[in-house]
């Protein structure tokens, strides 16, 4: 009974002793900015013309999840990695076994303002008999940083780029 009291002081001496260096006092890492998927330009239907007929989807596509993580890079900047997973179901009218499609990442302030954007291309082949495929496409924006900012004062969106009646298809559907 004895040696086992003696381990537990000790123990605790150690966590008195630790806690007084501030190891244990380690403040949290300051947020990241907010990465989402851009509801209205989530999802991309390709027709085939001007049908809206279900035999006239050439590909349907969507962004299935957006992920992140951040570093500072001390006052300088925030460095994220955003992992897109992109998703691209094979229509009927598609003749090209792809869905070729454009999906953006926008940086902006918290209220919206954008500061920065980048588009990036995908083609998601239909290998063999595949129908749906998903792509996963890393992604790593660096966001300078002016004195006072932090991760709260950016928001980072990722979304397709649409053409206006695409978008107006997309608003239908909802």
């Amino acid at each position: 009974m004895m040696v086992r009291f003696g381990k537990a002081a000790a123990a605790a001496t150690a966590l008195v002793l630790l806690a007084g260096c501030g190891a244990l006092t380690r403040e949290p890492p300051p947020p990241c900015p907010v990465a989402v998927a851009v509801d209205d330009a989530s999802r991309l239907t390709k027709f085939r013309g001007e049908g809206r007929d279900l035999t006239d989807v050439v590909f349907d596509a969507a962004i299935e999840s957006v992920t992140y993580t951040c570093e500072y890079d001390g006052d300088e900047a925030i460095d994220m990695e955003v992992t897109v997973s992109l998703v691209a179901s094979e229509g009927p009218a598609n003749i090209t076994d792809s869905a070729d499609f454009t999906y953006f990442l926008a940086v902006a302030t918290s209220d919206r303002q954008i500061l920065a954007r980048q588009d990036f291309d995908v083609s998601i082949p239909f290998q063999g008999n595949l129908t749906r495929v998903r792509l996963t496409d890393v992604l790593e924006p660096r966001i300078p940083l002016r004195p006072g900012e932090s991760g709260p004062s950016f928001r980072v969106f990722v979304g397709i780029a649409l053409t206006e009646a695409e978008l107006q298809y997309n608003r239908a559907r909802q």
